[in-house]
């Protein structure tokens, strides 16, 4: 027996080599998620451009809603809030070898939940939840490359994650369907059944939930009257089914990379995929915090300063950003929540759950494709990671979310460090190996420095 299996263990060792040799990069076989760093040029990493007029004072005022700082985007980025980050990243160079991070999906609990059956119909009718030009037509190569018929993206307008329902009642719920499907239907009225205090809740929630509302609408507070909701639109119903068309396509393209990297992904690598579509072409709208932006008119005002905007145009400052970032991560089925700060240092990013770890992302402060600042825990926002506030500020709407949820950071440490060790930040590139099992995400820094992370 032995003499039969010499030649097949002699092959097998062969033919391990050879795919090693081939694969150009050093491999550390240890427990948990494994960071692999390529050999690397000794060039430094290029800086990337500031948009024109970038240089923002701390000091400069912003229009109501938005944050008084703006990511840098130069290589002082790493350090926006003083030397906290700068200190933090790892002392060698680029070229230092991988280290091992903890695992951040321990559990693979299903973390965001469709509306119930049990949701007044009366907000949902069944024309307005999925809207037929909502639903990008499927490809004829796709269809032919699967035995089953491929699953057409859609957006559902009406799914709400249970971290938003922690904030809004059943009966602000329903307001906010109704809302929802009278701006759908391009209707300027509805009824709203809630006291008049909650009437600025139901229109966060409906803003959260279709970042059209606000976009094209003068909707706000004070359009409540009489139990009803009033406001203009700002386009006709033209133009309106035309960027409707246009934003829902746009969203689309959005998951086509986590669709393509096959159904096996953990809940934390189709984030990290989805956070890395949306981040990579975005930008920050420094008009928005200039006088420039007053010389705008109303329609273009809102249509440039909303959650539309950071999703079509890739632009926009931190409550665009963060509105953009948590609008995706909900239709992507995440529980996903807004955080905002109002007060002298005004900021808004995502709170995310992740395989049953909550935790902060900020889609502003990694602008280009960064991941500095995903995977933050309550306590590392309140003293670093593009600002610091404190904890009973941050809200979503006005329910404190480091009160109600266990924030963590849940391993994200060298990625992030990786990020800020390059320079600006800024990852030109990300790939997902689906010809691996477990699959590799592979990061590329402007240097050409790789960082692989192995998931088990």
């Amino acid at each position: 027996m032995k003499r039969h299996h010499r030649p097949l263990y002699l092959f097998t060792a062969l033919a391990c080599t050879a795919v090693l040799q081939l694969s150009g990069c050093s491999w550390f076989f240890m427990p948990g998620p494994v960071i692999i760093t390529d050999a690397v040029p000794t060039e430094t990493a290029p800086s990337r451009e500031e948009p024109s007029g970038a240089e923002i004072p701390s000091s400069a005022e912003e229009p109501s809603g938005t944050e008084t700082e703006a990511p840098s985007s130069s290589a002082e980025s790493t350090g926006e809030t003083g030397s906290e980050e700068t200190s933090e990243s790892p002392a060698g160079s680029a070229q230092e070898t991988g280290t091992v991070s903890e695992d951040p999906s321990e559990t693979a609990a299903s973390s965001a939940e469709e509306p119930s059956s049990e949701e007044p119909s009366s907000g949902m009718p069944a024309d307005e939840s999925t809207p037929a030009e909502s639903m990008p037509e499927t490809s004829a190569d796709a269809a032919e490359e699967s035995s089953e018929a491929p699953e057409t993206f859609s957006i559902d307008y009406f799914r709400t994650p249970e971290i938003l329902r922690s904030v809004a009642s059943d009966a602000v719920l329903a307001d906010a369907y109704n809302l929802i499907s009278a701006c759908l239907a391009f209707r300027t009225t509805a009824k709203v059944s809630c006291a008049q205090e909650d009437v600025g809740r139901v229109i966060y929630v409906a803003d959260t939930l279709c970042p059209l509302l606000k976009a094209f609408t003068d909707i706000s507070e004070d359009s409540f009257a009489d139990g009803a909701l009033r406001w203009n639109f700002y386009v006709d119903k033209v133009e309106f089914v035309i960027r409707r068309a246009e934003f829902e396509a746009k969203v689309a393209e959005y998951f086509e990379a986590v669709s393509a990297a096959g159904p096996d992904l953990s809940e934390t690598e189709r984030a990290l995929l989805l956070y890395h579509e949306y981040t990579a072409p975005a930008s920050y709208n420094y008009e928005i915090i200039s006088g420039a932006f007053n010389t705008r008119t109303e329609a273009e005002k809102h249509r440039i300063h909303s959650a539309y905007a950071g999703i079509v145009d890739h632009t926009g400052v931190c409550h665009d950003l963060a509105g953009g970032m948590t609008f995706l991560f909900i239709q992507g089925g995440f529980n996903a929540g807004r955080v905002s700060v109002y007060n002298k240092d005004e900021h808004s990013w995502t709170l995310i759950e992740l395989d049953g770890r909550y935790t902060f992302c900020d889609a502003t402060w990694d602008v280009g494709g960064s991941f500095s600042f995903f995977g933050n825990s309550a306590e590392e926002r309140k003293v670093k990671a593009g600002g610091s506030y404190p904890l009973k500020d941050m809200n979503i709407f006005d329910f404190n979310a480091p009160s109600h949820f266990d924030i963590v950071n849940p391993g994200f440490a060298d990625v992030q460090n990786f990020s800020r060790r390059i320079g600006n930040g800024t990852l030109l590139s990300l790939s997902v190996d689906t010809l691996v099992t477990p699959h590799c995400l592979t990061f590329t820094a402007p240097s050409g420095l790789r960082i692989i992370i192995e998931s088990p």
